[in-house]
């Protein structure tokens, strides 16, 4: 036969079969094994395992490197330890993250005398704990690392050994990817991502849903919701992906449910694996078969930023648009001293800090009727939620204020604020969480994000009462910030001591990353990402990001923008 002919009747025998083969879509979920060889991934990282005639210390640093190896569930970390010891080690319980810089050679070891016990003393930039959180110390952070060791057949091994890996910075960033796990706003209107961190490996939707499953992280825990029942676990307890769908089963606790609780379920399980990039849908099952996806869910994530960001300009409110800046038709006139305009995301309100600080203007967009709704000692300027409250402090009160549309009031103090100085706040425009700007008695700054509890008529009455997340913790200080979507933050910000101030962008729960650099930054604005940033100077200049460069509009003077929210 020739070559032609046979080719072209192995290309017709690949189509029939091709045909004949098919993924059943109808009755319960069905089990198709992963490997987990990790085939196709790049980040995988191969240490070396233990050298023979290795001493204490050179079997502890390669041990410690070696837990960037995750193949085969650490097997060549695990070559480091006593078989006994190797079962009881869990190298996911904590991870922790050196800064950026130090690595495993430029730690100093100390030995005991008969060489049984090695300890270090380890820099820690942040962790990820048990949830796959990423933690932020705060403080320079130093642990005491303890490892006991004993002789197996001739050859040094770990007999014991704190939980968990500890990595460098870049090992970190090339083995672990941020994905969102999402749970709902209290209304159901939206969905909330809640950032964790998982090893790029097959496992990442099977450890992203049993996440979902276990509930928010504790800072958000009381202000998010989730439409899986309580107590619902995997059932298979894996999630198999194919031709990208991706197949998930729970347990019976999720029987018998109404057409619309299925279609949330669906929806929020949905939007978390879709996160990952090899995944397009998902199905959604019980033993009895699929969860009904009939009813539609519209809720997604994130809030919609329409407006372009208002500003002060010529002693009035002003829209910032493309490269120009635009007046709000009809604005009150504005003195030198009044700052801080927000407006409402439906763009019915704008508020702004009025003379010393000590007033909050309302002004209503269809009259632009201009109202004092609300005054204090040194206010923070505002920040509006979806449902129309605009949000301020008092800055050395500790307590949080929020006034609605019809002048209702609501006031609650945040307890990790008591005793530290209010710089800035900003609610995330789905309304589940405040974050907040302080700084101590020593003028150093911190960035904390917080859950917001609501009651059933949508009224702020407090914070969760879960500790804060931490956010830019790695930056010796910050001026200003403001959100940019759902689950990202930017800010004006100092990496070190005599440094100048630039933009950075961070997730929350995540490592922060610069934005190159502009001088005098003073005010900081984002709308649905990063790339609508905007910064401005105390000189009225403003700056745009787009493609990764910053752009100075021309012939523009306007202060303090801020988009809708």
């Amino acid at each position: 036969m020739r070559r032609t002919d046979l080719l072209a009747l192995l290309a017709c025998l690949a189509l029939v079969l091709s045909g004949c083969v098919s993924i059943p879509r109808d009755g319960g979920i069905g089990r198709i094994p992963v490997d987990d060889s990790e085939s196709g991934v790049q980040s995988r990282i191969d240490p070396d395992g233990p050298v023979p005639g290795a001493g204490p210390d050179e079997i502890v640093r390669g041990f410690l490197a070696a837990g960037a190896g995750y193949s085969n569930n650490f097997e060549v970390a695990r070559a480091f330890l006593t078989e006994s010891f190797s079962t009881e080690w869990n190298p996911r319980s904590v991870v922790r993250v050196m800064p950026t810089g130090t690595g495993l050679d430029e730690l100093t070891s100390e030995i005991t005398a008969d060489s049984q016990s090695v300890s270090f003393d380890v820099p820690i930039q942040a962790s990820l704990d048990e949830r796959r959180l990423y933690r932020e110390p705060g403080d320079d952070t130093v642990i005491e690392m303890e490892f006991a060791l004993r002789q197996v057949n001739g050859e040094w091994r770990i007999s014991q050994a704190p939980p968990g890996l500890v990595v460098s910075a870049s090992n970190f960033n090339t083995l672990f990817q941020a994905y969102p796990v999402y749970f709902y706003t209290p209304d159901y209107e939206h969905l909330v991502p809640d950032t964790r961190w998982f090893i790029r490996s097959p496992a990442t939707a099977t450890e992203a849903v049993g996440e979902l499953l276990r509930g928010p992280a504790d800072h958000l825990d009381g202000a998010v919701v989730s439409a899986v029942p309580e107590g619902t676990q995997l059932d298979p307890q894996m999630v198999t992906v194919s031709e990208g769908v991706a197949e998930v089963g729970l347990s019976d606790t999720a029987e018998g449910l109404e057409e619309l609780a299925q279609a949330r379920i669906i929806n929020q399980i949905g939007e978390t694996v879709r996160a990952i990039g090899s995944i397009t849908e998902a199905e959604v099952g019980v033993r009895s078969g699929l969860l009904d996806p009939a009813t539609s869910e519209a809720a997604g994530p994130g809030v919609a930023v329409d407006g372009p960001p208002v500003a002060v300009s010529d002693g009035a409110l002003a829209r910032v648009v493309g490269t120009g800046v635009e007046p709000v038709e009809g604005s009150p006139e504005m003195s030198d001293a009044d700052s801080d305009p927000a407006v409402s995301l439906d763009g019915s309100m704008y508020a702004y800090l009025g003379g010393d600080r000590s007033e909050l203007h309302r002004v209503v967009a269809d009259s632009m009727d201009d109202a004092v709704i609300l005054t204090g000692d040194d206010l923070a300027g505002p920040s509006f939620d979806r449902f129309g409250w605009a949000w301020t402090a008092e800055a050395d009160s500790g307590r949080v204020h929020a006034v609605d549309r019809s002048g209702e009031l609501s006031v609650f103090e945040v307890p990790f604020l008591l005793e530290r100085r209010i710089e800035a706040l900003h609610v995330s425009r789905n309304g589940t969480q405040l974050a907040v700007l302080s700084s101590d008695g020593e003028s150093r700054t911190r960035i904390e994000v917080i859950g917001v509890t609501r009651d059933g008529q949508n009224r702020p009455t407090g914070t969760v009462e879960a500790a804060p997340l931490l956010v830019g913790a790695g930056l010796h200080s910050i001026s200003d910030f403001s959100w940019a979507g759902p689950h990202t933050l930017v800010m004006l910000a100092a990496p070190a001591p005599g440094s100048p101030e630039t933009p950075y962008s961070t997730p929350v729960a995540g490592p922060q990353n610069s934005l190159g650099s502009i001088d005098g930054g003073i005010r900081v604005t984002a709308g649905d990402d990063s790339r609508s940033l905007r910064v401005s100077t105390a000189a009225g200049e403003m700056y745009t990001y787009s493609a990764g460069n910053w752009q100075k509009l021309v012939d523009v003077r306007a202060f303090d923008p801020a988009y809708p929210g």
